[in-house]
Parts: structure tokens; C-alpha cells; sequence
């Protein structure tokens, strides 16, 4: 899984992380496929706004959805003090196990750090982030070995039973004369 963000979308973000500072900010990632194509804040309703998230529920009701032909590709918030790691509370109130979380760290205002994650019932792992207007290299990762033993059973399947319907499809030999 992988998230491409243009550098205009990661700035718009950064300046809403930084603008909501010291509270927490929060917002929606719309695109398609892994490219967010469009970045919508949404207001943050948490009861501690300085050290948790909450989308306020309306807001996310309208754009859920998708807005202009655009689907959810994943959601957003910062940390004011602290690394882009998902806290324990971020993990506890991640209800979309199999789209990617951004989070935007602002330990140093001046540099600020990115991660996103998806977080499948408490199981977190990192999701490759790509901030960049060209899309992103393609994946040359090697097959598994049990990819390239059910490559070549297919084509060794394949093959013999190429060679069945040949011999199948043979007109009669003609008989040899005395």
C-alpha cells in the first residue's frame, strides 16, 4: 500500500497542521487509487483538542463519500509535540482498517516530519508515503517463492495440456499398406 501526495497537497496540509497549532488538526484525503488528488480539513470536535482528534461528524457525513468523483484514499491530523507515530488513542479510534492514516508530526515546527499508517484492528504497519508531483517508481519487488512455484505450475500445467488437445486434434494415421 502506498499514499502519493503533490508537494501543493502535503504544503496545504502543513499549513493547516500549523495554523491549528497548539490543537490538534484533522482532515479528509479524497483521490483516486493511492494519489489524493484532493486534501479537505475538517473540524476538530475532540473534548482535549490539544492532544487528541475527533472529525466532527457532520463535516465527515458530507464528504465521506467522495466529493466530485473523488473516493476516501485516507485520512489526516498532526501531532503538535510529537513524532508521526500513531499514539495509542489514534489506534483506538482508527474505524477504517484498510485505508492509510497520515499524520503529520510538529515536534519541530520548522521541519515538519510525515508518516501514514494503516491500522487494522490495533495491528499497525507503515504505508510508503510519497510526496512528489510525478507519480511514483514503479514497484520491481521480487516474487515470493510461492509466486514463482504457482508461475511455473501454471505454465507446466498449461503446457501438457496444450500438448493433450494437439495430439487429440490429429487426424487418424492412415493405415501402412502390405
Amino acid at each position: 500500500m502506498r499514499l502519493w501526495l503533490s508537494h501543493e497537497l502535503a504544503r496545504q496540509i502543513s499549513h493547516h497542521a500549523l495554523s491549528e497549532q497548539p490543537r490538534e488538526a484533522c482532515g479528509v484525503l479524497l483521490g483516486a487509487g493511492e494519489q489524493v488528488k484532493r486534501v479537505i480539513p475538517i473540524t476538530n470536535t475532540a473534548g482535549d483538542p490539544l492532544r487528541h482528534y475527533h472529525m466532527d461528524e457532520r463535516e465527515l457525513a458530507r464528504v465521506i463519500g467522495g466529493v466530485d468523483g473523488l473516493n476516501l484514499v485516507g485520512f489526516y491530523h498532526s501531532h503538535p509535540k510529537s513524532e508521526p507515530i500513531p499514539s495509542p488513542e489514534d489506534v483506538k479510534h482508527a474505524h477504517y482498517p484498510a485505508t492509510p492514516y497520515l499524520i503529520v508530526g510538529l515536534k519541530d515546527l520548522n521541519q515538519p516530519q510525515w508518516a501514514a499508517w494503516r491500522i487494522d484492528y490495533a495491528q499497525v504497519s507503515r504505508v510508503e508515503l510519497h510526496v512528489g508531483d510525478a507519480p511514483p517508481p514503479l514497484d520491481h519487488q521480487a516474487l515470493s517463492t510461492r509466486a514463482r512455484i504457482a508461475i511455473l505450475t501454471s505454465a507446466l500445467i498449461a503446457f501438457i495440456l496444450m500438448i493433450i488437445i494437439s495430439l487429440s486434434l490429429l487426424p487418424p494415421a492412415p493405415p501402412i499398406p502390405r
